[in-house]
């Protein structure tokens, strides 16, 4: 039995649920397999320190929106910007910014002053990100597990016709997608269990109940009741050495007067090996899309951009298009596996969560 093929790692996408032996039972039910088989999958995956699972979820429903700052300012050296607790990513920009990611309520409208006075700075703010379902290998538009066949011309020309398909689709949903912005699941208690499931997604559920203090049968009642709303499913969190992508993340931000064009642009592209993720916002028809990818096709990704968006209603805009400084080695993860290097060490309990987010409220109301 392969440890890893298409139809694990799409089916481990669907599950929606807490602790390992919970999502072992859905995923030999959705794989035809008996339940020893998978949990001996899964086990062995997970002895593996190359693979590692972290969850996909909703920042919306969170109530949590993306923020992300472009800026020749080292915030991270500034004790007036307490926000900065919440960065979950900060690389270098060319030629001399640097790129920072945090998460933050939604219902915080306007930032702190010190962020406001910075000069030569880009601000900008995403209901939803999206990630590649595995960032793994070449998954996703008919692909194999090639990482090479991800940087092929054939696989943009089926990225593209894939993008018109899953734009159509979005259209049609446009409704549906506007009642879903007011789902707001958030609460401390929600995000604990996220934190937990992203440092690893086949924790037990005794354990995330004992690292958040509460009992079991509550943890069980939030699985049950509200984690089904907030993740998307499980995903494999490693890539493979891209030889030929080394140091190179492309930044693109494209825009459109449909909203939902811009919301089926960025689920097609995160299917597309060379996709890390995307973000977009619900209002405005603004998204963010980072490439992996070498050097060499900088040219030839802006436009393909440009060419699919003249045919489906979108635009690239060239004055928001940043190459970003990012070192790879043997394998890459992104920031968020280790959660504890971009936020203070602190107890993860319930009353502690709610202290942060009060004390951050109130700071900038």
């Amino acid at each position: 039995m392969k440890l890893i093929t298409p139809e694990f790692l799409e089916a481990l996408y669907g599950i929606r649920t807490v602790g390992k032996f919970q999502i072992a039972k859905e995923l030999a039910e959705l794989l035809g397999e008996d339940l020893r088989s998978t949990l001996v999958r899964i086990n062995t995956l997970l002895k593996a320190s190359y693979f590692y699972f972290t969850v996909d979820y909703s920042l919306s429903n969170l109530g949590l929106k993306l923020v992300v700052i472009i800026t020749d300012k080292d915030l991270l050296a500034e004790p007036s910007v307490k926000f900065m607790k919440f960065v979950r990513a900060m690389v270098y920009a060319f030629p001399d910014k640097r790129f920072y990611s945090l998460y933050i309520p939604t219902d915080m409208e306007d930032l702190s002053a010190s962020l406001k006075s910075l000069e030569n700075s880009v601000v900008m703010e995403f209901h939803e990100r999206l990630r590649n379902k595995t960032s793994f290998t070449t998954y996703g538009i008919e692909s194999a597990f090639s990482p090479e066949s991800g940087f092929s011309t054939e696989s943009f020309r089926k990225l593209k016709k894939f993008v018109g398909d899953v734009i159509t689709e979005s259209r049609g949903k446009e409704a549906e997608s506007g009642r879903e912005i007011g789902k707001t699941f958030f609460d401390s208690l929600d995000l604990g269990i996220i934190k937990e499931l992203e440092k690893d997604a086949f924790v037990k559920q005794v354990d995330v109940a004992k690292a958040l203090g509460i009992s079991v049968g509550k943890l069980r009642r939030h699985a049950r009741n509200h984690v089904p709303y907030l993740i998307r499913g499980i995903r494999l969190m490693s890539l493979p050495i891209y030889t030929a992508a080394l140091g190179t993340s492309l930044l693109i931000s494209v825009k459109s007067r449909d909203v939902a064009v811009i919301k089926g642009l960025c689920e097609a592209l995160t299917t597309h090996p060379t996709v890390a993720s995307c973000g977009y916002r619900r209002d405005q028809g603004l998204g963010l899309v980072q490439f992996v990818i070498p050097f060499s096709m900088v040219k030839y990704l802006v436009e393909f951009l440009e060419g699919a968006g003249r045919e489906y209603g979108f635009e690239v805009l060239k004055d928001k298009m940043w190459l970003l400084n990012v070192e790879f080695g043997k394998k890459f993860t992104l920031p968020y596996k280790r959660w504890v290097e971009y936020v203070p060490k602190m107890s993860w309990n319930v009353d502690e969560l709610r202290r942060i987010f009060g004390e951050f409220k109130g700071e900038v109301n």
